[in-house]
């Protein structure tokens, strides 16, 4: 039988934890409440902290500053196309300031000075400055071939804090109309690009209205690739790309460079090589990048006379791969490289190989 006393304790119990339950069930909204109040003080005093950091500290409202715009600009320029000059020119719109006489002549600078570009040519150096009381842009353009490299260095001379506006544009052979490449930043850092597509590009700068702007730029124009052929050099290029084969029945995919037999050939880039022997090639080489190989543009060695790598070896660029030769259908000839490039197709590897483009360094 079951013990009526034990009973008794166990009611009692029963609503001795009850009752904690209840308090406890009282009291969680209480605390919940308390924490939610809590946490929003706590955000309320970084925000102050945060203002009054920003208040007092300029490099700290500053680095804020640019680093909204260039979010700002990122997003712009990535989603819609906009450069900072097309985000300046929607301010203008905004403030009714567009179809001015002035404005109008902002928005019109840049093709007055189409109308006369600086041609920059291999190298190109200058200082100079916008005035605040006149409404221009500046233009230095060079013709660029695919696999050319384009290097320049852009820096403020002045403190100020106005915008310039600064661009890399590209006007593709047979079009008229110039495409955004890319925005450029003007502090003095070297950049680079190498060319995909032919035609002309041009460095386009534009203050905003009313700014005073000092700067330097400085241009050049060379190849991408090193080249293949130790101590040779592009006068060592005796049959260029497009010349005709077998009495027109074939072109040339490539350009050969002569140099003494057993003359050490190097990687252009970092890639697997892959060996074969036979055709017309002879003895010749694959050198491809990318993951495993799968690089988007493949590099044909010919008429080697030995190999120094095996097939499927992972080489770096300048690393000798093997040595200069006459295999093949070069047999009759002095010995020579073969140096073919293909990228969804043949290309022409003469740009590729031009001398690496140097800085002027007189300034």
């Amino acid at each position: 039988m079951n013990d009526p006393s034990e009973a008794s304790d166990n009611e009692q119990s029963f609503k001795s934890d009850q009752s904690q339950i209840n308090q406890v069930a009282d009291e969680q909204p209480v605390n919940r409440s308390s924490k939610r109040l809590l946490r929003g003080w706590l955000l309320f005093a970084l925000l102050i902290v945060l203002l009054v950091l920003l208040t007092v500290r300029d490099d700290l409202r500053q680095n804020a500053i640019e680093s909204g715009e260039n979010t700002i600009n990122y997003i712009a320029f990535e989603l819609f196309g906009w450069s900072p000059r097309d985000l300046f020119i929607w301010r203008l719109r905004v403030a009714g300031l567009l179809d001015s006489p002035l404005g109008q002549r902002w928005i019109h600078a840049v093709d007055h000075a189409s109308d006369r570009p600086i041609q920059a040519g291999n190298q190109y150096h200058t200082n100079d400055t916008f005035e605040e009381d006149k409404v221009e842009a500046h233009i230095y353009q060079v013709t660029l071939e695919r696999g050319e490299k384009l290097v320049w260095q852009l820096a403020r001379l002045d403190t100020a804090d106005s915008r310039l506006y600064a661009s890399l544009e590209r006007r593709k052979k047979k079009d008229k109309e110039w495409t955004t490449v890319t925005d450029l930043d003007a502090n003095g850092d070297t950049k680079s690009r190498v060319i995909s597509i032919a035609g002309d590009y041009r460095i386009v700068l534009q203050p905003e209205l009313f700014a005073k702007v000092d700067y330097s730029l400085a241009m050049a124009t060379g190849g991408s690739l090193l080249f293949p052929v130790d101590g040779a050099k592009q006068r060592d290029i005796g049959s260029i790309f497009g010349d005709p084969r077998d009495g027109g029945a074939r072109k040339h995919h490539g350009v050969d460079i002569f140099a003494k037999k057993g003359t050490p050939i190097t990687a252009v880039i970092d890639g697997v090589a892959r060996t074969d022997t036979g055709g017309l090639g002879g003895k010749h080489i694959w050198l491809s990048g990318g993951m495993f190989g799968l690089g988007s543009a493949r590099y044909y060695y010919a008429h080697l006379d030995e190999f120094a790598v095996e097939s499927g070896d992972k080489v770096k660029k300048g690393e000798v791969i093997g040595y200069v030769g006459n295999t093949g259908n070069a047999r009759t000839t002095p010995p020579h490289l073969h140096f073919g490039i293909y990228a969804c197709g043949p290309v022409d590897p003469a740009p590729f190989l031009k001398p690496e483009p140097r800085l002027p360094t007189d300034y």
